[in-house]
């Protein structure tokens, strides 16, 4: 199976794609698009993006094929040796799981857009970049030039590129293992820095793991000069997309930049290797629906953050924001009423990563991290202080994924059980497969370890006052969501309202900041069809702001640098 990757004019975004296909001595061959990306697990529908699609044989006639569904098709080849299918890419989407071109770059997730044939997916693949001479490749894929090769399809579709003429890198190692850390666009990156934190940290997960599932890794930094926040996990690699490239080294960026890349690094492990039954292997066609999505993002988020205080990267406050992030964004999410953490893992398939309906799930990297911090918690106690959630994590590692076997739900509450007793059990039936409050339990974890939860008043105004929030347009405040039982939802208020005046004055954030207190608050909003004013007499605040204090600090720190 031999790709050719060309452009024309890369201003348009469309990749020119070649597929050649050998030894085609059946009577026809089905070929596949992926309908979805691991790593995220929504139907992603590439291709959609496909403009064009052509089947030739040697000779270049045509031949004959029949569109199946959405992303497969089925190609007639009687007494056929090779087959070459042409078609091309729209890649005008860039992110740290998309495929983009312009005058600047040629990035490619081929999980989007290179064809598969089911049955042939053990065989050697290769790419050939057309490209200019000056371009350099970061890849992960074994390189002869502009040639890529991968082993099977499953490792070409786990294995993105960059190709560009800026790309810089630095690298260091662990051990016998080798680690790449590439960036693509503007940033002036500070490489001592960078070096010395990223072999703490990776030094760190090794040592619990006991070794690296690859001899050599990759960080892939998509640098973009506008916001942006997004990492994508590979067997060999990372793809992680940040900015504003200008500041990569500010303090804020900078501690960002470390947790996704901690984060990612864990997943190498943790989904690449320790991998739900249902995902074992990956059946690109269709949803891989699992309950355990707390395990695959959950854990690696806890984890990610945990192994950077371990390794004296984060200091204490540092690693309180992250946990304290994961506080707020819980019980400021109505959904948590509704749905448990294994049934919001199920759905990502129904309704992806956005906010969708009101108050109807729970994120599984949120509530899953919270839920591994308290499984954490548990087996330390459980174990007298001689295992953690790392050492379970260590386990199905080598118990499981070294030996080729998936984790069934069964598998974990055996393991959990073994590591964390009853309690454990009860961490997972009351707050991973139902919807239990987490606030007493999360409670008494923080107890056993010397810290408490305090809950502050929102600096948020419309948050703390009424329980909504939202973002501020042109006409005033839109409603994006509504805390449950809040002033907002008893009169009336709904989400997709735009309040367009409070107290007679246009909604803006300089106003809000001005409002010190104030007993009742006239709004006039608008609803699709009406304009209503109402009328609020204020009371109890909403929308807290969780943050967390150290009692006992002894108590604390044995926890972050103990065994």
């Amino acid at each position: 199976m031999n790709y050719t990757f060309s452009y024309a004019n890369a201003h348009r975004h469309f990749i020119d794609i070649e597929l050649k296909i050998s030894a085609c001595y059946d009577s026809n061959i089905i070929l596949k698009l992926p309908s979805w990306r691991p790593g995220r697990y929504e139907l992603g529908d590439f291709a959609r993006n496909i403009q064009y699609f052509k089947v030739f044989d040697n000779e270049g006639n045509t031949l004959k094929f029949t569109k199946v569904n959405k992303d497969t098709w089925d190609i007639s080849t009687p007494n056929m040796s090779d087959v070459i299918v042409k078609y091309n890419y729209y890649a005008n989407e860039l992110n740290a799981g998309s495929t983009y071109l312009d005058e600047r770059q040629l990035y490619v997730n081929p999980i989007n857009c290179c064809l598969y044939a089911p049955k042939r997916m053990e065989e050697e693949h290769s790419v050939e970049l057309i490209i200019p001479s000056n371009y350099k490749i970061a890849c992960a894929l074994q390189k002869n030039g502009n040639i890529l090769n991968a082993n099977s399809f499953d490792e070409l579709a786990e294995s993105p590129w960059i190709a560009s003429p800026t790309l810089v890198y630095n690298t260091y190692n662990i051990k016998d293992y080798k680690f790449y850390i590439w960036f693509q666009g503007e940033c002036q990156p500070d490489w001592n820095r960078i070096i010395k934190d990223f072999k703490a940290f990776t030094t760190q997960q090794i040592k619990d793991f006991g070794d690296f599932p690859v001899k050599e890794y990759h960080f892939i930094n998509q640098i973009l000069p506008y916001k942006a926040y997004h990492g994508v996990e590979h067997t060999s690699s990372t793809v992680i997309s940040l900015g504003p490239g200008n500041n990569l080294m500010g303090e804020e960026m900078y501690k960002s930049f470390l947790g996704v890349s901690s984060h990612e690094l864990y997943h190498t492990w943790n989904i690449k290797q320790i991998r739900p039954i249902e995902m074992l292997p990956y059946d690109y066609s269709k949803e891989n629906y699992s309950t355990l999505g707390f395990l695959y993002e959950g854990v690696t988020t806890y984890m990610g953050d945990l192994y950077l205080m371990r390794s004296r990267v984060f200091d204490q406050s540092s690693f309180f924001k992250t946990q304290e992030q994961n506080l707020n964004k819980h019980f400021h999410n109505g959904g948590r009423l509704n749905m448990s953490v294994a049934d919001s893992s199920f759905d990502t398939w129904l309704d992806g990563y956005v906010l969708g309906v009101p108050n109807r799930k729970v994120s599984i990297y949120t509530e899953g991290a919270l839920c591994a911090f308290m499984l954490d918690v548990q087996i330390l106690k459980n174990s007298g202080g001689v295992h953690s959630l790392r050492s379970l994590m260590a386990k199905l590692y080598t118990e499981y994924a070294k030996k080729g076997k998936g984790i069934s739900k069964e598998d974990l509450l055996h393991e959990l059980m073994v590591f964390g007793g009853n309690e454990a059990l009860l961490i997972l039936e009351d707050h991973i497969y139902g919807c239990t409050d987490f606030k007493p339990t999360l409670d008494n974890t923080y107890s056993d370890l010397g810290i408490e939860i305090q809950c502050h008043d929102n600096k948020n105004f419309l948050a703390s006052s009424i329980g909504v929030k939202g973002v501020f347009n042109s006409r005033g405040f839109l409603v994006k969501t509504i805390a449950h039982d809040s002033l907002a939802e008893k009169n009336k208020i709904s989400e997709g309202d735009e309040l367009i005046m409070i107290n007679d004055k246009k909604p803006t954030q300089e106003f809000l900041d001005t409002i010190k207190s104030t007993d009742t608050l006239k709004l006039v909003l608008r609803r699709r069809f009406d304009v209503l004013d109402i009328e609020i007499v204020l009371g109890a605040k909403h929308y807290c702001e969780y943050k967390i204090n150290v009692v006992d600090d002894s108590i604390y720190r044995d926890f972050c640098f103990g065994k």
